[in-house]
Parts: C-alpha cells; structure tokens; sequence
C-alpha cells in the first residue's frame, strides 16, 4: 500500500538467468536449445541461439553506449540488487519498497529467445514452457504476492494453446502472454489461431501484448533503424507503441474480438497517450471502408476496446489525464516496469500517485480494481502488502 492506495503492478519483470534453459529445457532440446553467453557488454544476459544472438543488439556498438549512459545514471540503486542476481527476495524487496501489494510477473528476454521466425515449433514451444516453469518456481518464493504469466509463441497455433493450458492449469499462470510481431507471416487474425483464443477463454485468463526492444523477428517495425544513427533511442521509442497499436487493429479490426466476445486483452508497456488518437483514427476507417470488408464487425472498434481491452499507463506518463478524459478510467492499469533501469524505480508509484490533473479516484482504479478486473484475481486471495 502506498498513500494510502492499494497496488498491483500489472506488469512487473524478471530478469532470466542462464540456468532458465539449462535446468528447464525439456532434454530432447538440449543439444539445440540457446546458449547462456553471460553478460553482454551491454551488462545484460544474453544468448546464442541457432546462429542468432539474442538479443540481436547484445554486442552492438549502437547500443552498449547509449545502454551505458543510462545506467550510469541510476548505478546505485541497481547494483545491489543485479548482485543479488535479480532474485525473487530481491524483487519482494522492491515492491515493499515502492508500496506494491502484489504484482503480476513478466519475462525481459525468454520472448526474444523465441522471436526467431524459422524455429521449429516444437523448439519454439519447449523454450516457452522452459521459462513458465522457471517462473512458476520463481513466484513460489511468495504465491500471494508474486503472479506468473506465461510466454507462448505463434510458430504453432495449437502447440501454443497446449502450453497455454499446462501453464495456467498445471502451473498457476494468470495471464498468456504474445509478442506483438507476426510470426512468418502468420497474425493474430490468421483463422489458424483461433485454437489459441479459444483455450485462453477457456482457461478464463487474459491474453497479454507485451513488446520486447529486442525481437529477432524479420517483420519487427524497428528494424529500419539497425545499423543507422541513434539506433537504441529509436529502438526503445518505437518498439513497444508501434507494436502494440498495429497488433491492437489486428485484433480488433482483424475481427478476433467479433469472434471471441469473452477474450479479455491487455496492451501492456508501451504506453496509453497514442489510443484515443489510434482508436478515433480506426473507428473513422472503418467507417469509410467497413462496409466492403470480407469481415464483418457489429460495432466500431472503439466499442470493442472499452469492452474487452485494458492498457498500461507507465508510472509516470503525464498523458493520462487526457487518455482518461477522451476514454474514461475504466481501461487502464499501471506498470513500473522494474527492474529496468529506464524505469522510475524506486519512486514508480510515489510518480503516478502525485500525477497532475488525474483525480483520486481514477488512481484507485488504475493501481488496483482494473487490474483485478484484468486478471480475474478474487480479492480476498491477495496479500496486502506492507
């Protein structure tokens, strides 16, 4: 709790350690599975991994400067806990530190493990269950407070859907998280993935979007930045909202929504200023063109954002109040992102509480029952933190 205000944080991260693929990897993938590589000049894990590094950037020189000034800024609040090797303990620290009750749990780079467009599916899928299980073990260390959610990948539509519901079924994962990218060519309103979407409602948890700055995938908006000036800024500003407003139409505009009326989705980390221009500019589309299309929808796309979709505000996004006065304050849940050091911890809620021009009924909200609406959590099963 913090001034007052209960918290979850609907989005905070683990950091993998290289022991995620030695000790979880199923054996039959050992040989060919990635190859923990240490820290990367960068000072973050990375990996090898069918010819590939991982992330692609690791040992770029258009990143380890950028990824060096920053840290510099913030060495010391973060080398205590990086030599505590970003461990559960640690990340509990954390969050009484910043006020957080409970929070919900996401990978940093098992998603650019898996972003590789030709991995065999099988691979792909045992990668994914490597990190849920690691995770799942991780978030033992306080199941009241720490919630996982589990990573699944396109390459196979159905072997996803299995993990999907081993992970949530088997191992008590509250949310199925996506890249935002295509897979080969293959989207989320591809027919093929409705298998997905219809276990994820099944399994009655939400889908994640969640963007990663390091995708390996040929079709990643931000590749037209590699190897040019100021790659890393570019990188890190567009990734994430890019991504998440082109996957936003994919399913809503793409007709998944139609399709599944009970499918709850988050777009997560990538911040929430763009979505009143975004959803005007594609209710307007849809309107000129609608019509004609091969897909029908009952509604504008807008409607069927504030019915089933959620979006994070970052802790310190100073666009809020206007998101919230174009589309109210029932959609939106809060992240401070930590452990990364772009992030505002260990003033993350002490920053969004103190925002401008949002009222304080709209913070409760967005740090505490729009996430329990988000995830399905039964209140009373929450530990209040300190």
């Amino acid at each position: 709790m913090k001034h007052g205000y209960r918290v979850i944080d609907s989005d905070l991260h683990v950091i993998e350690p290289g022991a995620v693929y030695e000790d979880y990897l199923d054996e039959r993938y050992r040989q060919t599975g990635p190859k923990f590589l240490g820290l990367s000049p960068t000072e973050l894990p990375h990996w090898e991994f069918q010819g590939r590094m991982i992330p692609p950037w690791a040992q770029s020189d258009d990143v380890i400067g950028p990824q060096a000034h920053m840290h510099a800024r913030n060495e010391a609040v973060y080398a205590p806990i990086r030599e505590r090797g970003y461990d559960a303990a640690s990340a509990l620290d954390a969050m009484d530190t910043e006020g957080i009750d409970a929070a919900v749990l996401f990978r940093t780079f098992a998603h650019m493990v898996v972003s590789i467009d030709d991995l065999d599916p099988g691979l792909a899928t045992a990668c994914c269950a490597a990190f849920n299980d690691w995770l799942a073990d991780y978030c033992e260390a306080d199941p009241g407070r720490l919630k996982p959610a589990a990573i699944v990948s396109l390459h196979d539509p159905e072997l996803a859907a299995a993990e999907a519901r081993r992970a949530v079924e088997d191992k008590g994962h509250v949310a199925i998280v996506m890249l935002p990218m295509p897979v080969k060519g293959r989207y989320f309103n591809a027919p093929e993935c409705d298998v997905l979407w219809r276990e994820i409602v099944r399994l009655g948890v939400p889908l994640a979007i969640h963007g990663t700055s390091g995708g390996a995938s040929d079709d990643y908006v931000t590749n037209r930045f590699t190897g040019l000036p100021n790659f890393r800024t570019q990188n890190h500003a567009a990734a994430f909202p890019l991504e998440l407003m082109l996957a936003l139409s994919s399913l809503i505009v793409g007709g998944v929504l139609e399709r599944f009326a009970d499918l709850r989705v988050a777009f997560l980390e990538g911040n929430c200023g763009w979505l009143p221009w975004w959803l005007h500019r594609l209710d307007d589309q849809w309107q000129k063109y609608g019509g004609g299309e091969a897909v029908r929808l009952t509604e504008l796309p807008s409607a069927y954002f504030a019915r089933q979709c959620f979006i994070a505000t970052d802790a310190d996004e100073e666009l809020l109040a206007m998101v919230i006065d174009r589309i109210g304050d029932d959609n939106i849940v809060v992240s401070t992102d930590y452990p990364h050091a772009d992030g505002p911890y260990p003033h993350g809620i002490d920053t969004f509480t103190a925002l401008p021009g949002v009222g304080k009924e709209s913070k409760r909200k967005i740090l505490w029952d729009n996430c329990v609406r988000l995830y399905g959590f039964d209140e009373a099963a929450l530990t209040t933190g300190g």
